[in-house]
């Protein structure tokens, strides 16, 4: 990965929370604590010159778990590799997942589903948002059982996240794509959050009732297509596994580098 890329990425990574989010310094850390809706995490001080230490790595997990926070840490291998062998020395564990950057025009990827752009009232947004937690909770390109009746049945439940995320999108801090089953209705989803004219797409999720169907590649493409269109420069994202970075790669995006999660017990 380029130097720029680098630079670029990391003051998206540090610009972007604080749309919903208060951020401490602590260290060589920067800690996110959010406002409303889901939690954010730790990561690597903008600038950041030093390495970082076992023992910089337990105090900024004690400090989490002083706020409340969940006991996380994010950052690009590539800006900060020292962080890595001083996680695992601490004892924590360290999930390593692709980052890809989208190179030139995306690639069209059909499906067989209806993809609109969601609004911040929009009386679908807690399906599609149900519909993208569902698909999380079986985080994976597998087919399984969890289909529209789990989807219902959580919108009855209601969701904290739903009233956050209309605020992001009525202030276009978040651009959000829902995809509609003809019979079915709301069966995933996803977002990309830009921040200029860098953005990164997450939280594309499909119910696994309706995977293996190209519905996911569709979603990313239309989301890429969007922030093209809206003159962004770089369009990012991570993958959870091998397998779903394939997808991705398949709308246009190349494989750049390493995002880390580690995660303390």
């Amino acid at each position: 990965m380029d130097e720029e890329l680098l630079a670029r990425l990391e003051l998206y990574y540090d610009r972007a929370p604080r749309a919903n989010a208060d951020a401490e310094e602590h260290g060589p850390f920067t800690i996110f604590w959010s406002r409303g809706g889901w939690p954010y995490y730790a990561r690597p001080r903008l600038g950041l010159g030093d390495d970082v230490t076992p023992e910089d790595v337990g105090s900024v997990l004690a400090r989490l778990e002083e706020l409340g926070l969940p006991p996380s840490i994010e950052w690009v291998h590539e800006t900060t590799p020292s962080l890595r062998p001083a996680a695992v020395a601490a004892g924590v564990e360290v999930a390593d997942h692709p980052m890809l950057v989208l190179a030139g025009d995306p690639v069209e990827w059909a499906g067989p589903v209806v993809v609109r752009r969601i609004t911040p009232d929009d009386p679908e947004l807690p399906a599609v948002q149900a519909a993208i937690s569902l698909a999380f909770g079986q985080d994976d390109t597998l087919v399984g059982p969890v289909s529209v009746a789990e989807r219902d049945a959580l919108v009855a439940e209601g969701s904290p996240h739903v009233e956050t995320l209309s605020a992001l999108l009525a202030a276009g801090r978040s651009v959000m794509f829902g995809a509609f089953d003809p019979e079915l209705g709301a069966v995933g989803g996803g977002s990309h959050n830009p921040r200029g004219d860098v953005t990164e797409i997450v939280g594309v999720g499909v119910l696994p009732a309706l995977r293996r169907r190209g519905i996911a590649g569709h979603l990313t493409w239309v989301l890429a297509q969007d922030a093209t269109r809206a003159g962004v420069r770089t369009t990012f994202m991570s993958a959870g596994s091998d397998d779903v970075a394939r997808i991705y790669e398949g709308v246009g995006f190349r494989r750049v580098g390493t995002a880390c999660i580690a995660t303390g017990g």
